[in-house]
């Protein structure tokens, strides 16, 4: 028997507990040891954590990925000249508009918040909108300003030339460019928390752990063709030192076996505080022919995620839920979807949107998002050639079998199914 530290390190990278990575509060009471910044996580790394998350675990980044689209539907428009013109261009990147916000939705999403950055002139004769990684952003104690750094883990101190500092909307600060900047954050609230937003999912961050954690096993269980005595679960290891000593002490033992058949998967869990292990090292057998309940807790933690988004089965690309593509279920529940979920977070961005731009001279009029359904419900009262004209197909308005109501026929193909049964 072998024993290797399976090629898993990056994804837990942090342990995998986010959830007890979280201050009950971010309420400062003492400023006499306050930092710079205010950490989002007691570590400052919760943001990292989670973007860790939505890439490693499929169903929860299926989730983000089709909220953020069913958000932003088909795009943003307006009847408004003035408005229409800073869609087609929010900023000198040439970028419409609808892909600055696409990214403000996956981070408000993801992270329970998301910054965008305002940068105008003394004369306000003009307005641009730049995304802000709601990863590299944090607030001062003051809630005065947000400090921008490309990574939090290298952050020198106050003298950092990396460090950004923008004030709040709605100050400004001069920049070097002479143009002044403003960040704008959107944060989900709650409860106890005044500085940061905490994602919609974040009770069932568990959830996701778990599917996250199924995926590895069933990967290295096929990798070794499910010969794999067991898991050997390992607490107290605090450091990539610890682990790399570990690896090495392990890798001792090994002898001559080059085969991944049988060797041991052995994952390390760091302490939940100082002197405080997650659990006992145990050693979890597998057996050749019993899976245990592995398939079954994968499959439950998938079907919670959807719950524990407050979203809904058939809107979501998943392939554990029967029945998904049934067109009325899907259209039920995208209706409800949209008066729940969609509108109101597209409305918290319309209004955003035009206080913080009405301070840079621009007041956007007539601004809408464009909500399409993912299938079509043919309206009744339509004529069959109006419904031909809407499907892309060819039609002819003179066509008498055209000019029949889609309900007119619906009677008559009911009739004639009906009539002929009689008559069998």
């Amino acid at each position: 028997m072998g024993a290797k530290q399976i090629q898993t390190s990056r994804f837990f990278e942090f342990t995998y507990s986010p959830v007890l990575d979280l201050f009950d509060t971010d309420v400062i009471l003492d400023r006499s040891n306050v930092q710079v910044y205010v950490p989002f996580g007691d570590d400052n790394a919760l943001p990292r954590q989670l973007i860790k998350l939505a890439r490693e675990v499929p169903v929860h980044r299926a989730i983000l990925n089709s909220k953020t689209n069913y958000i932003l539907g088909q795009g943003v428009q307006s009847s408004d000249p003035a408005t229409a013109a800073f869609l087609d261009m929010p900023n000198n990147r040439k970028e419409l508009f609808s892909f600055t916000l696409k990214k403000l939705c996956f981070d408000y999403l993801t992270f329970g918040n998301c910054f965008y950055e305002l940068v105008t002139n003394r004369k306000k004769s003009f307005v641009f909108v730049y995304h802000q990684d709601a990863t590299r952003v944090r607030l001062s104690a003051d809630a005065k300003c947000a400090l921008i750094h490309p990574n939090w883990d290298l952050f020198k101190g106050r003298g950092d030339k990396d460090l950004k500092t923008i004030s709040l909307f709605p100050a400004f600060t001069k920049g070097d460019d002479g143009l002044f900047h403003s960040i704008v954050q959107i944060r989900d609230y709650e409860p106890e928390f005044v500085f940061y937003g905490i994602p919609s999912y974040f009770a069932g961050i568990r959830n996701v752990i778990i599917s996250g954690l199924t995926n590895i096993w069933n990967q290295t269980r096929l990798e070794s063709s499910f010969a794999t005595p067991g898991m050997l679960v390992i607490p107290g290891v605090n450091s990539d030192e610890a682990a790399a000593a570990l690896d090495t002490l392990f890798a001792g033992y090994k002898g001559a076996l080059s085969s991944r058949a049988n060797e041991i998967i052995i994952q390390y869990l760091s302490d939940l505080a100082p002197g405080i292990s997650s659990q006992k090292a145990e050693f979890i057998s597998f057996g050749r022919d019993n899976e245990g309940h592995w398939p079954d807790l994968h499959s439950q933690s998938e079907l919670a995620l959807i719950t524990i988004h407050n979203w809904f089965p058939t809107l979501t690309p998943y392939s554990g839920v029967k029945s998904t593509f049934e067109s009325g279920r899907i259209l039920n529940e995208y209706e409800v979807a949209m008066s729940t979920v969609i509108k109101p977070i597209q409305e918290t961005f319309i209004q955003s949107l035009k206080t913080s731009l009405c301070e840079c001279g621009l007041k956007i009029k007539n601004f809408e998002f464009i909500n399409s359904p993912p299938v079509t419900r043919i309206n009744p009262m339509n004529f069959v050639w109006e419904v031909r004209r809407d499907s892309g197909l060819d039609y002819d308005k003179n066509d008498p079998v055209q000019q029949i109501l889609v309900l007119q026929l619906q009677n008559t193909y009911a009739s004639t199914i009906g009539n002929s049964s009689l008559k069998t």
